[in-house]
């Protein structure tokens, strides 16, 4: 495009530009950015911790750990297979509360698990600090359910 063709496109009125538009800007859009940020962040932990537990680490060496805490065999199982759908819903953006509401136990117990350790996730063994950032992320996510930004919003339009 040359000089002159530029010159001959028309300016942009203020008046025809309408800041409505300009939805990340709006408030209530803030509000589903924030969601969509701490679904994500928090759903693709949960997804790759139960796919660590299940194939990284070893499903033997997690039932060890548990055992060793008291937990029956059934909720590694349990608590694996809940943190990766738990996981993938809050990604999507489906059922959002309800995942929220389910991981929640989960971390309490791992919370209840690095306790003993002290509040620094740097201490032997791991604090508390990280868990209980993921548990309140979680309220967080219970309380301002799934926003606009979802798969379900995605598919429709």
């Amino acid at each position: 495009m040359t000089a002159n063709e530029l010159r001959r496109i028309p300016p942009i009125k203020t008046n025809q530009f309408d800041h409505r538009q300009m939805k990340l800007l709006h408030f209530s859009s803030k509000i589903d950015l924030a969601s969509l940020l701490l679904r994500v962040s928090v759903g693709g932990m949960f997804v790759l911790h139960g796919i660590g537990k299940a194939f990284v680490v070893g499903i033997d060496s997690v039932i060890e750990a548990f055992l060793a805490q008291g937990f029956p065999i059934w909720t590694v199982y349990f608590s694996t297979v809940l943190e990766i759908l738990g996981g993938i819903l809050l990604l999507l953006g489906l059922h959002t509360r309800a995942a929220a509401l389910v991981l929640m136990p989960i971390t309490v117990g791992i919370l209840v698990y690095h306790f003993p350790n002290g509040w620094a996730f740097q201490s032997a063994g791991g604090g508390w600090e990280y868990p209980q950032l993921i548990l309140i992320a979680l309220l967080a996510i219970f309380l301002l359910d799934s926003g606009t930004y979802k798969v379900k919003n995605i598919l429709l339009r």
